[in-house]
């Protein structure tokens, strides 16, 4: 049973009362919108949806089942987190032989087949975000926002106008929720929320990269994707990444210092303009996916002697693995957690060469495998380019993609305030290990039913 929670104010890490953008507010919703559909792309309340059914824990906001509403598929958990429920979805690739066009993108909500192999044999693949614990899932919470702690609490949360919690001592660190301040510690900061929370996945933010993709591809104004441009150069999600508290591809962009004095990040969602900021370009989607502040993001690794590439496993459960390295049975590294929970995918593979460069996503060749299955379609729920799929294009903003090959691969997405375009919601770095200490690189959490 969907519960509701009325209150008059929240209060942000600082301890004051904050508002919420685009007048998101709390109550009950109204209904409005197929359950667990991802919508249409190009339209109104496409890329989220209302979760089919609430856990324990969670509360609706006023809004929540209604498509016009700027809290649309957003809930909040029992710590005050903003979350956003992703309804799993089905997509096929363009290929230019197999009904659309060469990175042409199709998306079909999760009620279109009757299973897996239904929207196999009609070409379509179920997203490698939808799996978890060797079973696929209906859809997943997301944190709207980057984590922060929670006022003076031990507990990394997803809160407006908070200050992002980093891997590094002097900005955020994530030690103020209990966690080292390492790169692998935002494994354990994200469980720090209790429950099913786990550090949000490379799936997951090539899922939503995909999402806002086609969603730019199928919009014809800005009235339901802020950040369209007919022009398709800057046709995109912004944010924080020009190192002046701005959008290096759009000028009327301005966001809020977090007081950090050596760096320039930003309050969370801290945008003047906030749909301009989110994966759907409208208030109910998940901001901050560009810039600000790089995220760690599960899902590939190397071995210890930085060998080979590796693929986690639709088997493993996402807030069971830990962080460690060859310590536990169901860490995220080392031999025992590769053997149980991976599987190889070489010592390259794809556009990833370990050639020690920056390459830039897109490219007027097919970008992503359009497999249904294998690891292609391992890779792809990665968002890893096939080899002709970098040189860069607009449709892709000129994301960056740090082709490396180090020991104990920890991947971190997005970008950071200092990127430029070379941030943005595909952008990936493969350039970083577990032990890595940056003040730049954070994360946010997500939860499957």
């Amino acid at each position: 049973m969907t519960s509701s929670l009325i209150v008059s104010s929240i209060t942000g890490p600082s301890g004051a009362a904050v508002s919420f953008p685009n007048g998101i507010n709390f109550g009950s919703g109204t209904s409005g919108a197929n359950i667990n559909s991802i919508g249409v792309p190009g339209g109104q309340g496409f890329g989220v949806g209302i979760c089919p059914n609430l856990p324990s824990g969670y509360s609706t906001l006023s809004g929540t089942t209604d498509p016009a509403s700027s809290s649309y598929g957003n809930y909040m958990y029992s710590d005050g987190s903003i979350c956003v429920w992703i309804p799993a979805f089905y997509y096929k690739w363009g290929t230019g032989t197999n009904g659309l066009a060469i990175n042409a993108v199709s998306i079909q909500p999760f009620s279109a087949y009757t299973n897996v192999a239904a929207a196999n044999a009609a070409g379509y693949a179920l997203h490698r975000a939808f799996y978890d614990a060797g079973a696929v899932q209906q859809g997943v919470f997301v944190d709207k926002y980057l984590c922060s702690q929670n006022g003076s609490t031990a507990i990394a949360s997803s809160l407006y106008l908070g200050k992002p919690l980093s891997s590094a001592s002097t900005h955020n660190p994530f030690s103020l929720v209990g966690a080292a301040n390492a790169y692998y510690g935002a494994v354990d900061a994200a469980k720090t929320r209790g429950g099913k929370w786990f550090c949000c996945s490379q799936f997951i933010r090539s899922a939503l990269a995909m999402l806002s993709y086609a969603h730019g591809l199928a919009a014809t104004s800005t009235t339901w994707c802020a950040w369209y441009d007919s022009t398709g150069v800057t046709n995109f999600p912004k944010g924080n990444n020009n190192n002046a508290f701005g959008d290096a591809n759009d000028a009327t962009l301005t966001f809020v210092s977090d007081g950090y004095a050596s760096g320039n990040s930003s309050l969370t969602g801290s945008a003047n303009i906030f749909n301009r900021t989110t994966h759907n370009g409208q208030a109910c989607g998940i901001t901050d996916l560009n810039g600000d502040m790089w995220e760690i993001s599960p899902g590939i690794v190397t071995d210890d002697a930085g060998t080979t590439f590796y693929v986690l496993n639709t088997s493993a459960t996402m807030h069971l693995m830990t962080s460690g390295d060859n310590a536990l049975s169901t860490d995220l590294w080392g031999a025992t957690g590769i053997a149980a929970w991976y599987t190889a995918l070489g010592a390259t593979y794809g556009a990833l060469t370990a050639s020690s460069t920056q390459k830039t996503m897109g490219s007027t060749a097919q970008v992503f495998d359009a497999s249904t299955s294998g690891l292609g379609w391992s890779a792809t729920g990665l968002g890893v380019p096939l080899v002709g799929g970098v040189g860069g294009t607009n449709s892709f903003g000129m994301d960056g993609l740090l082709d490396y090959r180090v020991s104990t691969l920890c991947p971190i997405s997005g970008g950071d305030w200092t990127d430029g375009s070379a941030g943005g919601v595909w952008a990936l770095a493969l350039s970083n290990t577990r032990t890595y200490s940056y003040d730049y690189v954070g994360f946010r959490a997500a939860s499957y039913l």
